[in-house]
């Protein structure tokens, strides 16, 4: 499919594979082949062509890490403890 459609980067790559999955390989290389553009096209043209909304992007982070909230917490009890006259608040 490198050959048919302009792939920049990985999100370009997702689309096609979204396209690909949607229409099936030889239905996306027909229209691809049938679009009047110069050169190959980008993905995007691709789906504007079919009228289509591509997929949102995927965030790159494979796995979400766990948050520490213990700095947080701390530095929010120093604040309530300034602000509520030196009592510290739970």
């Amino acid at each position: 499919m490198d050959d048919l459609i302009r792939i920049k980067n990985e999100y370009d790559r997702q689309t096609v594979l979204w396209l690909r999955e949607r229409l099936g390989e030889q239905a996306l290389n027909e229209v691809v082949l049938r679009m009047e553009v110069r050169g190959r096209p980008y993905a995007s043209e691709v789906c504007r062509t079919l009228g289509l909304t591509p997929p949102p992007r995927k965030r790159a982070t494979p796995r979400a890490r766990p948050l520490n909230r213990a700095v947080g917490e701390a530095y929010l009890a120093t604040i309530r403890g300034i602000l509520g006259g030196g009592h510290m608040a739970a």
